[in-house]
């Protein structure tokens, strides 16, 4: 084969699109199962009666804030929680086609202009706003919530947090939404199957209002007859061969996750994409077991969470809605913070019960970084990084909490989430780093050390999105980076 893609998610689906479009013959490796929406298909699990295809090989539940876990049978579901005995941060991501498209909130915000020359000196703002940002919005749609949904009962508590937002002196921010509103407008009309109003998200949408990656560039890649999919393949290491080629050793896995079959591909071109998780197993395992020893001893390193921390206001004094639209579209600019630079999201909370509470999602200048180091006793990558690298985090989302209950009323709420500690610090949606560009690589996600291996997932970011959530800035960074690769290393 001459170019293998491991991995589905944002990173994963540029790459295997850009190369089929140049005629290039490519292999997708998928480790998870797929979830095709299709007419009269239902193929993924409610949120309050979920089932296995909820979670990866799980037997209980995994969702975060609520404590409440649902008895499930083992599967390869959508949404994994990967633990670490020696990290205070667990990790979720998607393991199914699409990877984290599938399970993630859909915000899609731009990269924050005053903080972005700090983390990507290496790419000018203006041509990330000018080309590669519309490049990806040219495939994976995105865009504003219209005002008459925003205006619906089904979001109201997204414009109870604007006024609130606006009452603290905060700045009023509309999210970047990467869905179908006009499917969304007609759940509302009642005239297709509910879905985001009745709190799907987090294990997919089962009538499509979600524009994930197995719905535009996937397929866009496999209508060039250049692309072969294999899921249920999860890669375990990698060698380089005499000839310069690259061997994968391959665990191909039944639906309750068991090895049926292991087996070797060769390519020309390798693209780890398989998310920070998977791309920090193979590498780090691969690194050490001497199948490609000359990888950068900074792989594993600069890693961060993106500063993600949680929290619930209780006690608000109107309102804020028992049906809600589960697709978030509303935050609160809060660059300013005394403690570190903020963007806070308005979260659903879709229970269907008037709780008069607000559910916000924070993403924090965190300048602490953990790694991740190979256990051979264990045969994993395992994540380092303890709770007191969290400690800017909590102090500016208490600052953040504090001026809203201020101007608006309400309390922290530490009773009923978060394990009764009011702040969710310790686990995350956008892990970021490992294989950072410009240390790993060079800008564009060339692996140091190695002709033809790429990396061009989360792994390459240097563990914070500038006060963003993460996906729409990796598409755009491997969108600038295939171009390259495309035009330079396939002559």
């Amino acid at each position: 084969m001459e170019a293998i893609v491991i991995g589905s998610g944002f990173g994963a689906s540029v790459s295997a699109l850009r190369l089929t479009q140049a005629g290039i013959k490519t292999l997708m490796l998928e480790m998870g199962k797929q979830y095709e929406v299709k007419p009269g298909s239902k193929p993924f699990t409610k949120t309050l009666t979920p089932d296995g295809r909820s979670s990866w090989l799980k037997r209980k539940t995994i969702l975060p804030v609520t404590s409440i876990q649902f008895d499930i049978p083992k599967f390869v579901g959508v949404l994994d929680r990967v633990e670490y005995p020696t990290s205070y941060m667990k990790i979720y991501r998607g393991t199914c086609l699409g990877g984290g498209s599938v399970v993630y909130g859909a915000m899609l915000p731009y990269a924050q202009p005053s903080l972005w020359n700090e983390y990507f000196p290496y790419v000018d703002y203006s041509e990330m706003l000018s080309k590669w940002y519309p490049k990806v919005k040219s495939v994976l749609d995105f865009s504003e919530v219209p005002q008459d949904i925003l205006d619906s009962k089904y979001y109201k508590y997204a414009r109870v947090g604007l006024n609130h937002c606006q009452n603290a002196g905060m700045q009023k921010v509309m999210l970047n939404a990467g869905v179908d509103f006009s499917i969304i407008r007609n759940e509302i009309n009642g005239t297709v199957e509910k879905s985001s109003i009745v709190g799907e998200l987090l294990y997919g949408s089962n009538n499509g209002f979600k524009n994930s990656l197995d719905r535009n560039y996937i397929p866009a890649a496999k209508a060039t007859g250049n692309l072969t999919i294999e899921t249920l393949h999860k890669v375990d290491s990698i060698k380089q061969l005499p000839n310069g080629k690259y061997e994968l050793t391959v665990f191909k896995i039944n639906e309750q996750g068991e090895t049926v079959q292991i087996k070797t591909y060769t390519c020309t071109h390798l693209f780890v994409n398989a998310g920070v998780v998977g791309t920090m197993n193979i590498l780090l395992k691969s690194k050490h077991t001497g199948g490609l020893p000359n990888l950068s001893d900074e792989i594993g390193k600069h890693w961060g969470n993106n500063g993600n921390i949680m929290a619930m206001r209780a006690n608000i004094q109107e309102d804020t809605g028992a049906e809600q639209g589960s697709v978030p579209v509303t935050a609160y600019g809060d660059l300013n913070n005394p403690v570190t630079p903020l963007l806070a999201e308005q979260a659903p909370f879709p229970i269907g019960m008037e709780l008069r509470q607000l559910l916000t999602l924070a993403i924090t200048k965190n300048p602490n970084r953990g790694y991740f180091k190979y256990n051979p006793t264990t045969d994993n990558a395992e994540l380092f990084f303890d709770k007191s690298q969290m400690d800017i985090s909590r102090r500016a989302m208490q600052s953040f909490i504090d001026r809203l209950n201020t101007a608006n009323g309400g309390v922290l709420e530490k009773f009923w989430y978060f394990n009764g500690l009011g702040f969710g610090d310790d686990f995350t949606y956008h892990p970021l780093g490992g294989a950072v560009l410009g240390i790993t690589s060079d800008y564009f996600g060339r692996l140091n050390g190695y002709k033809n291996l790429y990396c061009l997932d989360g792994s390459m970011m240097p563990g914070f999105s500038a006060c963003a959530n993460p996906a729409l800035t990796i598409a755009a960074l491997a969108e600038r980076a295939m171009e390259k690769i495309v035009a330079e290393d396939f002559t």
